[in-house]
């Protein structure tokens, strides 16, 4: 299945992992599309990106190095004109979310087929986002991944900045003011930061967040 809005476009393959990378540079050609180079982690893959026009990018999230988000977020920053799809095993909402507020223009699971690939890559050259109706309806008992990179994005942005707080020793009242939030704000969102790790008090989440490093 060919499409005239994707023959010929540029595109590049971010992922470790090579035997998935070259099942999905099969695919990609199959279509239309032409795959330019591949990258195991997303330093490498920006200094290419730097210098080359490109359509799109298909890029794992978890990898050495660089991780998609990151590479994703340095893209936006240096205005770089092009489309990013994201493709993991993860399917934690707020990895999700985390990827879009990024910048990328859809997410897919890895075990999308070859459809469900095209229509991410033609809505994201269309200007839309896409993300797999699948990933929306997955239940919260099944997110549970608890390697380094998903602890790394399992919080929000706000209850991120409540951790910090909280590692500095911060009541719920200097939290609320440093912040301009209500009391009742910071303790809910500190009930979800201790639901969320597991953790008893804040030594705890001290331990936690040291030991997966949140915050480098």
């Amino acid at each position: 299945m060919r499409s005239n809005l994707i023959e010929g476009k540029k595109v590049i393959i971010i992922d470790d992992h090579k035997l998935f990378a070259n099942g999905l540079c099969a695919i990609l050609e199959s279509i239309g599309l032409r795959v330019m180079a591949t990258f195991s982690n997303g330093k490498d893959a920006l200094t290419y990106i730097k210098n080359q026009e490109l359509d799109l990018i298909l890029s794992d999230i978890n990898m050495p190095e660089m991780d998609g988000l990151q590479l994703t977020k340095r893209i936006v920053a240096e205005k770089i004109n092009v489309k990013i799809i994201m493709l993991s095993m993860y399917e934690d909402p707020s990895i999700i979310k985390a990827s879009f507020a990024c910048g990328a223009s859809a997410y897919l699971s890895k075990n999308s087929d070859k459809e469900e690939i095209i229509k991410a890559i033609t809505q994201s050259l269309e200007g839309n986002t896409y993300v797999n109706k699948s990933l929306l309806k997955v239940k919260k008992t099944k997110q549970l991944m608890n390697d380094k990179f998903s602890f790394k994005y399992k919080l929000t942005i706000r209850e991120r900045e409540i951790l910090k707080c909280l590692m500095k020793e911060k009541t719920n009242k200097e939290i609320a003011e440093e912040l301009n939030i209500s009391r009742r704000t910071v303790e809910t969102h500190r009930k979800n930061i201790f639901l969320k790790f597991g953790a008893k008090n804040n030594i705890g989440l001290a331990k936690i967040a040291v030991s997966y490093k949140l915050f480098d």
